[in-house]
C-alpha cells in the first residue's frame, strides 16, 4: 500500500468586523434644496469615519456648505444627526443610502442669528 502525505498552507486573512459606515464613505457633489427659501445650492461635501472599527460614527465635513462638521450615527440602514450645535448652527435630521448615493433631510438654524428661522434642506450627495 502506498500512502501519500501532502502538507497545505492555509491562510486566514482577517479583515476585521464588516462596518455598516463604510458604505457611506467618500467626497461628494451635493444638490441641497432648501424648502425654507425655495434654493437649491450645489456644493461638495466628504462622509469620514473615526478609527474605532466598533463605532456607529461617521463625520460630514463641509455640511451645508458653510465648512462645519457634524457627526451622525449609522442605526440598521439609516442615518441619524442627532440634534448638535456645530460653530453656532443647531443641526438634526437623517438619511440614508440609496443606489450609492445618499439621502439626507435636515434642519438647520443659525444660533448666532436672532431670526430663529429654521432652513429646512433635502439633499442628495452624488458619489464622485
Amino acid at each position: 500500500s502506498i500512502v501519500l502525505l501532502s502538507s497545505c498552507d492555509i491562510t486566514i486573512i482577517d479583515e476585521g468586523p464588516f462596518d455598516p459606515r463604510d458604505i457611506y464613505l467618500g467626497r461628494f457633489e451635493v444638490e441641497e434644496y432648501s424648502q425654507t427659501y425655495d434654493l437649491l445650492t450645489r456644493y461638495r461635501m466628504r462622509i469620514v469615519k473615526d478609527a474605532d472599527p466598533y463605532s456607529n460614527v461617521i463625520y460630514l465635513r463641509n455640511f451645508y456648505a458653510v465648512d462645519i462638521e457634524v457627526f451622525g450615527e449609522i442605526i440598521g440602514e439609516r442615518i441619524n444627526i442627532p440634534r448638535q450645535v456645530s460653530d453656532g448652527y443647531i443641526v438634526q435630521g437623517s438619511g440614508r443610502c440609496e443606489l450609492g448615493d445618499v439621502h439626507l433631510s435636515y434642519s438647520v438654524e443659525d444660533g448666532l442669528s436672532d431670526s430663529g428661522v429654521a432652513d429646512f434642506c433635502t439633499t442628495v450627495l452624488f458619489r464622485d
